[in-house]
């Protein structure tokens, strides 16, 4: 007789169900993102007479909004390629990725060049016209590119570990691709002006839990990468707004840039 021990069980029902959470998951998370941009850029997009710069949005501005709507819109398609089995594909695709990644980070770096040269940005959110704050201050944003491209840099490095590289590729968009948006939902909702710090560290790390409660509800474990890369995530921002951003380095940098 064969005796089977209640531990080498497994519940096809419970097996079913993991799989089509870890599938529609990164699908989530890709048209979260794109919510979460309709509702940030969207009125000054509906209304553009409300922006600090009604018309014409410059080549630098509208190159920028395409590449980060393409990337958002690769991320997608790659999760659903991978949901619906064809990897193959996705790894063909990932060629695009790494393209994609690259005019992202320099036409976002030069974006926020020519913002803290102009003195506020275009939809008046964040720094509207005429208040005049200091440069370095404009600029300061612009660490989430350099985040980006680590995090980009590693996922394309453990491309062949699978279990690493999705959740790199996941905290791309939890972390600096999700940042801009919130702060400019933040900075647009005048109800949300009055608590703008507690909703974007809240938000901020509510989003970058996102990853640690996947795995915990999906595989009853929390993969190292979702906390430490998480971690790293938040110390890199808060430490570069607290430590960097305020020094005399970073001023006489931001002058020098934008000579």
């Amino acid at each position: 007789m064969n005796i089977q021990s209640p531990s080498a069980v497994i519940d096809p029902v419970a097996t079913v169900t993991h799989v089509r959470v870890r599938r529609w998951f990164y699908i989530n998370v890709a048209l979260g993102v794109i919510g979460l941009n309709l509702a940030s850029f969207g009125p000054s997009i509906v209304a553009p007479s409300s922006r600090t710069v009604p018309l014409p949005l410059t080549p630098l501005v509208v190159a920028h909004t395409a590449i980060a709507c393409a990337w958002i819109l690769f991320f997608l398609g790659q999760s659903v390629l991978i949901a619906t089995g064809r990897t193959r594909l996705h790894r063909r695709w990932g060629v695009v990725g790494g393209v994609l990644a690259v005019m992202f980070v320099v036409v976002g770096c030069l974006a926020a060049i020519d913002e803290a040269r102009r003195g506020f940005d275009l939809s008046g959110d964040l720094v509207p016209r005429g208040t005049m704050p200091d440069p370095s201050f404009i600029l300061a944003p612009v660490n989430a590119f350099p985040l980006f491209a680590v995090l980009v840099g590693a996922a394309l490095w453990y491309r062949r570990r699978p279990e690493i590289h999705k959740r790199l590729m996941l905290l791309t968009m939890l972390g600096p691709v999700a940042g801009a948006p919130i702060a400019h939902l933040v900075g647009h909702w005048s109800a949300l002006r009055g608590v703008a710090l507690p909703v974007a560290l809240g938000s901020t790390v509510l989003l970058l839990s996102l990853s640690a409660i996947h795995d915990w509800f999906s595989e009853c474990r929390v993969h190292p990468v979702s906390v430490w890369g998480a971690v790293g995530t938040f110390v890199w921002f808060n430490m570069f707004f607290v430590v960097i951003a305020p020094s005399a380095a970073w001023r006489d940098f931001t002058a020098w840039l934008i000579a």
